[in-house]
C-alpha cells in the first residue's frame, strides 16, 4: 500500500536499447544523447509544480536523469534502492516483449522477478521517498511505473520517457494518475 502522499513520477530518458527495442531490465546502460537532451528538455515543465524533493532509482540511466532535472530544479539527488527495473532475467538484451502481458497479470515466468514481489519493493521504496519531502519528484523506469499503475488501480498506459506523471490520491481509497501533456506537443 502507497502512502496517501500525491507525488511526481517520471520515467528516465532514452538509451540505445531502448532505440533498438532491447529489454534493459537490470543491464546499467547509460543514456543515449537524446536521453540526456529529454532529461534538460524536462527541467522547464518539472519549475513550477512544487517539487522539493527528488529520489531516483541508482541504474545510470534513471541517476543520470535525475542529475540533469536536480541541477535545474537546485534539488540534490537521493538514490532510492528499490525503485530498479524489474529484473527481466534471460530476456536482458533481447527485443522480446512477449512475456510482458501475462507477466503484468501475476504470471510466474522462468527467471523474471515475479511482479507481486516488485510491486511490494516499488511500494516499500515509494513510501520511503514520500517520508522525505512534501513534494517529491521519483525517477525511475517503465517496469515501476507499471507497478505503480497496478498499486494505484489504474489502467496500463505506456509513460514515454521523460514525460511526467502526477500520482494523487482519491478519497480514502483511490488513486488518481495524471500524465503532463506530451512535452513534443508543447514546444
Amino acid at each position: 500500500m502507497l502512502t496517501r502522499q500525491p507525488f511526481w513520477f517520471i520515467r528516465h530518458g532514452q538509451t540505445d536499447w531502448n532505440r533498438s527495442g532491447r529489454c534493459q531490465g537490470r543491464a546499467d546502460v547509460p543514456l543515449s544523447m537524446q536521453g540526456e537532451a529529454e532529461a534538460h528538455a524536462a527541467v522547464p515543465h518539472l519549475k513550477d509544480l512544487g517539487i522539493n524533493g527528488i529520489c531516483a532509482s541508482p541504474l545510470k540511466r534513471a541517476r543520470r536523469t535525475a542529475e540533469i532535472i536536480g541541477q535545474g530544479l537546485g534539488l540534490p539527488v537521493t538514490d532510492m534502492p528499490g525503485l530498479e527495473e524489474m529484473d527481466v532475467g534471460r530476456y536482458e538484451g533481447v527485443a522480446d516483449y512477449s512475456w510482458v502481458q501475462s507477466w503484468r497479470q501475476d504470471a510466474a515466468i522462468e527467471t523474471l522477478e515475479p511482479f507481486p514481489e516488485m510491486r511490494g519493493r516499488v511500494a516499500a521504496a515509494v513510501n520511503r521517498a514520500l517520508g522525505g519531502a512534501s513534494h517529491v519528484l521519483i525517477v525511475a523506469h517503465g517496469g515501476v511505473f507499471w507497478a505503480l499503475q497496478h498499486l494505484c488501480q489504474s489502467p496500463f498506459t505506456p509513460l514515454a520517457h521523460c514525460r511526467p506523471a502526477q500520482v494523487m490520491p482519491v478519497g480514502e481509497t483511490s488513486w488518481r494518475i495524471d500524465m503532463l501533456t506530451p512535452l513534443a506537443e508543447e514546444a
